[in-house]
């Protein structure tokens, strides 16, 4: 059970659901880690049409507006995260944001409002030039999705830290090496992605705990 109150299932008249790019599974699958990303179009609709033009799949998305849509059972595996070692063992999440400040007046156009503009961050040692943010909605859609993975398949509330305690901001060696249980970033498995770069997984699993 997800405690949000716009769930969409694939099963459902207006539900997104992958045409393929997922491996079945037939017993139990053991999950350890929930993977998010940002699927850098517009809106979740968009972001279905792409996965599926590339057979690859993910579990969830979440859109702009907050709607979760589950486009695939969370026991089969699906093509998200590169690795298979990755994907066979985790849940993935895409969250609609495009990413480039250029467009913001699209969403504003369409009644979304401003997104929030990242500035000043930094992914794997590097800065980062400016770059769209979640909308709040969002992000709360997305704690509710964290808290019925928590619950239903015990993944626990950590992510991969710095020195200091903070979420940390580059590759986790033991994320990418399949051996972290918790929420991770895509960029916390590899050097190669940088989503979700300035979402702050420790302080949102604060909240939860």
């Amino acid at each position: 059970k997800i405690n949000w109150p716009k769930v969409v299932l694939w099963s459902e008249t207006n539900g997104l659901k992958s045409s393929g790019g997922y491996t079945p599974y037939f017993k139990k699958r053991n999950v350890n880690m929930f993977v998010n990303h940002w699927d850098v179009c517009l809106n979740s609709d968009s972001c279905a049409r792409v996965l599926n033009k590339r057979g690859i799949s993910v579990h969830f998305c979440i859109d702009n507006d907050g709607t979760i849509y589950q486009m695939v059972d969370m026991n089969h595996a699906c093509w998200h995260a590169g690795s298979k070692k990755w994907n066979h063992s985790s849940v993935g999440v895409e969250i609609a944001n495009a990413y480039y400040p250029k467009y913001q007046g699209w969403y504003e156009r369409n009644g979304f409002g401003s997104r929030p503009v990242i500035e000043d961050e930094t992914c794997h040692g590097r800065s980062m030039k400016p770059f769209l943010g979640f909308y709040p909605v969002q992000i709360q859609a997305l704690q509710a999705l964290w808290e019925a993975c928590h619950v239903g398949l015990d993944i626990p509330y950590k992510c991969p830290t710095d020195k200091s305690g903070n979420t940390l901001k580059g590759v986790s060696t033991s994320a990418a090496a399949n051996r972290f249980k918790g929420f991770v970033s895509h960029y916390h498995l590899t050097k190669r992605k940088i989503d979700c770069a300035g979402l702050d997984i420790k302080n949102l699993l604060e909240d939860l705990k």
